[in-house]
C-alpha cells in the first residue's frame, strides 16, 4: 500500500520531475495528484484522500505559511513537506513553527527527499496509532457497565490506557496506578465492570488490533511488537481467542 502524495504548487512545471524520481516509490510513496488550490489541498488531505502534502515554494509565489496556517486552523495531522525554491531563513523558520515535518531548498538531493519522507511516515504512523486507539478506548469503556462510569473512576483508568496505549500492562502495574494493591485492586475492579482487569485489558487491546490491521498500514508483525508480544505466533492466538479470526483475515 503506498502512501499518496499531492503536490500543491501555482504551477504543473516540476510535477513530472518529482513524479520521475524513484525515491518515492523506494520509500513507499506515490504522487498521486496536484493543485494549486490551498483550500481544496487541505480539505483533500483531511478527508484522507492524500496522506501527504508536498508544497513547492516559488519566487513570486511563496505559498508554504499560508498552506500551513490553513491546516492548523483545519486541525489536519497529515504532514507537509515545503521544497522552496526560495532561500528564505524567516520561511523557513516559520514553516517548521507551523508544524512542517521538513523544509528543502532546491536543489534538492534525493538522500534529501528521503529522510524527509522517512519523517512523513513517522507522522502518519503516529496519526494512525492515535486515532485508532481512540476508537479502541471508546469502544472498550462501552464495556463498562453505565451506572459505575463515575468521572472519577473512568478518567483514572482513561489516564492509564493513554499512557500505556496498547503497550504491555500488568495488573501490579493497574493497581499502582490507582494506589491499590494487586489483590483489592482486582476485586475493585471486577465488581465494577463485571470482568477481571486482564480480561478487560485483552479486549481492548485486540479491539486496537483489528482496527490497525484494518487501516491496512501495519503487518501482523509490526503490531506484535506494537503491542508488547513476545511473538507474532503468540499475538495471532491470544487475536484469535478474544475475536474469533485469525489477524491473516485482514490482509489487504
Amino acid at each position: 500500500m503506498l502512501y499518496r502524495v499531492l503536490v500543491v504548487d501555482n504551477s504543473n512545471h516540476d510535477l513530472r520531475h518529482y513524479s520521475m524520481m524513484s525515491v518515492f516509490g523506494e520509500c513507499g510513496f506515490e504522487i498521486a495528484g496536484h493543485t494549486a488550490d490551498l483550500g481544496a489541498a487541505v480539505s483533500a488531505a483531511f478527508s484522507r484522500e492524500y496522506d501527504v502534502l508536498l508544497c513547492i515554494n516559488r519566487p513570486a509565489a511563496v505559498i508554504a505559511t499560508d498552506l500551513l496556517k490553513r491546516a492548523a486552523k483545519a486541525k489536519l495531522t497529515a504532514p507537509v513537506i515545503i521544497l522552496s525554491k526560495v532561500n528564505a531563513a524567516n520561511d523557513m523558520r516559520d514553516c517548521f513553527l507551523l508544524g512542517a515535518v521538513d523544509y528543502l531548498t532546491e536543489p534538492v538531493l534525493e538522500d534529501d527527499i528521503r529522510a524527509a519522507l522517512l519523517r512523513a511516515v513517522k507522522t502518519i504512523g503516529r496519526n494512525i496509532t492515535n486515532a485508532e486507539f481512540d476508537k479502541a478506548m471508546k469502544d472498550a469503556f462501552e464495556l463498562i457497565p453505565p451506572d459505575v462510569r463515575n468521572a472519577g473512576f473512568t478518567e483514572k483508568l482513561r489516564e492509564l490506557l493513554i499512557r500505556t496505549q496498547g503497550g504491555a500492562l500488568t495488573v501490579e502495574e493497574a493497581a499502582d496506578h490507582f494506589g491499590f494493591n494487586p489483590d483489592y485492586f482486582g476485586r475493585y475492579f471486577k465488581s465494577r465492570v463485571g470482568m477481571s482487569f486482564s480480561e478487560f485489558y485483552k479486549r481492548l487491546t485486540m479491539g486496537y488490533a483489528r482496527l490497525l490491521l484494518r487501516s491496512g498500514h501495519y503487518k501482523v508483525n509490526e503490531i506484535s511488537d506494537l503491542l508488547g508480544f513476545a511473538s507474532a505466533d503468540y499475538f495471532s492466538r491470544v487475536f484469535k481467542k478474544i475475536t474469533g479470526e485469525l489477524p491473516s483475515k485482514y490482509k489487504k
